[in-house]
């Protein structure tokens, strides 16, 4: 978190949900996925977690950025970043956990496809429905349907703080 401060990027995952993170990275054994690494905290999070044996890949299409975060990662077993489109990192799967942080990915039926049954995905970056703008209200969440709603998924939004929620969804067998 002080190295994304330091590099003014912006965007990298709270800490509430980052310990999130950590818990399911501990709890899951094999390869995870994060999509959208920005400078690393959301992967250096997971990296906490991780089994021994496990692995990480994590993609960033912005070449500064995946360059900094392979440094940050360097000489760290089992931890690859990839600098590409985020569906390079696809046809790595399937995953025991996933982290998709690119706007496209959060809905993309393909990151379901790309988990293992039982699998885990886990979304961060939503705001509880009676802390929305008045122009959100009563108005459909296509995220949220999308996870919330998927028949291939058990999922659940969880609260994070008092303004900040998570969903975490389950591939079913």
């Amino acid at each position: 978190m002080a190295r994304a401060r330091a590099l003014d990027y912006d965007r990298s995952c709270s800490p509430e949900f980052g310990r999130l993170l950590r818990t399911l990275a501990t709890a899951a054994g094999g390869a995870l996925a994060e999509i959208g690494t920005g400078v690393g905290v959301g992967a250096a999070w997971m990296v906490t977690g991780m089994r021994p044996g496990a692995r990480l890949l994590t993609v960033e299409s912005d070449a500064g950025r995946a360059a900094k975060a392979t440094a940050l990662f360097a000489g760290i077993s089992g931890v690859t970043v990839l600098h590409a489109d985020w569906r390079a990192i696809l046809p790595h799967g399937p995953f025991c956990l996933v982290f998709p942080d690119v706007h496209a990915a959060k809905v993309a039926p393909e990151v379901v496809d790309a988990l293992q049954p039982g699998g885990i995905a886990v979304i961060d970056d939503l705001t509880p429905e009676e802390h929305w703008p008045p122009e959100w209200r009563g108005k459909p969440d296509p995220l949220r349907e999308f996870w919330l709603g998927h028949p291939a998924l058990a999922a659940v939004e969880v609260r994070l703080t008092a303004t900040t929620s998570a969903i975490i969804a389950a591939k079913r067998a």
